[in-house]
């Protein structure tokens, strides 16, 4: 993914803020990385095919995205603060 956040990595963070299994997480990254979901303009692209991936509603799918941006901003914010520790 973005810095030194890899996928597995990011994976599990999305197992422990949505309280989801693996695979669904794993059907997440997958929407994500078909997209580039830091920009805005794809938000709604990237949530109507959340949305149809996981048969979840607008609520959501909407609350996945936000969390996973704050994952990424997260580990960006890190990384600038401190660019050569690892967060382990």
């Amino acid at each position: 993914m973005v810095m030194k956040l890899n996928k597995t990595e990011f994976i599990k963070e999305l197992e422990n803020k949505l309280y989801y299994s693996e695979e669904k997480c794993i059907m997440i990254n997958e929407v994500l990385e078909n997209n580039f979901f830091l920009s805005q303009k794809n938000k709604d692209k990237i949530i109507k095919e959340l949305i149809i991936k996981l048969n979840c509603d607008e609520f959501e799918a909407t609350k996945i995205y936000d969390i996973a941006v704050k994952i990424i901003q997260d580990e960006i914010k890190y990384k600038l603060n401190h660019p050569f520790k690892s967060k382990a």
